[in-house]
């Protein structure tokens, strides 16, 4: 077998050699700083179309990231260029999805009624499509604000 003279190579050979002096200080070190860097996430609790919690095999309850529902409707609402996310906050109540409040800036002219009133529904088919049908979840639990009104595309300011 052929040594590979690539730098990854030679990295995952000195990986796999000796543990050196001092890595278990200089990995805890490393993990504490990426902790300090990752901003936790709330789980939220998936339903089944009958409204019940959604469970595994085992019985255990079948949780969604809030970062991953907030990424989702942020690629949603960047869509268009009438509009843009300027926060996206999603309230959890012991791990039940209870309601969301978005701040939109948008594009000058633009009908900001009649705007909520379209994106509430395609903000529910989202959530719905993530967590399932759940239980005080509906349109009424969407809450949109507008924070800003700018010219041109407000996803490129």
């Amino acid at each position: 077998m052929a040594l590979d003279p690539s730098p990854l190579g030679r990295a995952i050979r000195a990986a796999r050699a000796e543990e050196p002096p001092g890595w278990v200080n200089l990995a805890e070190s490393i993990m504490a700083r990426v902790r300090r860097v990752v901003v936790p996430s709330e789980p939220i609790l998936t339903f089944t179309e009958q409204g019940t919690s959604t469970r595994d095999e085992e019985g255990s309850e079948t949780f969604v990231s809030a970062r991953v529902v907030s990424a989702a409707l942020r690629r949603l609402l960047q869509e268009h260029p009438t509009h843009a996310p300027d926060t996206i906050e999603l309230h959890v109540d012991e791990g039940r999805l209870t309601g969301i409040e978005i701040r939109l800036v948008a594009r000058y002219g633009i009908e900001l009624h009649p705007l909520a009133d379209t994106l509430r529904p395609q903000i529910l088919e989202i959530v719905r499509d993530l967590i399932g049908p759940a239980p005080g979840v509906d349109l009424s639990a969407i809450g949109i604000e507008y924070v800003d009104v700018t010219r041109g595309n407000p996803n490129r300011s």
